[in-house]
């Protein structure tokens, strides 16, 4: 099944409702092409992807019957948690993804707060990620923190380090 949007979704401008939105867990294979088509120029990798995560899952958003933002949540320490309590409770964020004509409407949103939802029913108390430079102002309006400098990693744009606590949630 190919994620392209059907063409009345890709090109007319609309508001999004509560019926336009449904968020829930999906498969890795399912949020693959999105995440190959929106986290350009970054190599895709093959499903699965985190063979060697502890735990993890994986959301996505819908708009009618196209899936339009997705994320992967997987259980692994940031350096600074490796000791202490939250040593097994972090959670860390991978290839947050959103098509370019749905950003700005919620729908990451919803992949962000239903992720964090589980998180927090798995026991949780932190998540993380390395965000692009370009994404920074999404990630600060959900309440994470900046960590440190600008990222360079090897064919990959500029990231920075993100890390919010998991307790109650964050309403801007």
């Amino acid at each position: 099944m190919t994620n392209q949007l059907p063409h009345t979704l890709a090109t007319r401008a609309f508001h999004t409702s509560d019926t336009d939105l449904h968020v829930c867990l999906i498969s890795e294979e399912a949020g693959l092409e999105l995440r190959t088509l929106a986290l350009a120029p970054a190599p895709p990798r093959p499903v699965p992807a985190y063979p060697h995560a502890k735990a993890l899952f994986h959301v996505g958003a819908y708009c009618g019957s196209a899936l339009v933002s997705v994320g992967t949540f997987m259980l692994e320490d940031m350096e600074s948690a490796q000791e202490g309590q939250l040593s097994g409770r972090s959670w860390r964020i991978h290839g947050m993804a959103t098509a370019q004509e749905f950003r700005r409407l919620g729908f990451a949103t919803a992949v962000l707060d239903h992720g964090l939802r589980e998180v927090r029913r798995l026991g949780g108390l932190l998540v993380w990620c390395n965000g692009r430079i370009t994404a920074s102002s999404f990630y600060r309006h959900h309440g994470f923190e900046q960590i440190g400098d600008e990222r360079h990693l090897p064919g990959l744009p500029a990231h920075f380090r993100f890390k919010r606590a998991v307790g109650q949630p964050h309403f801007s």
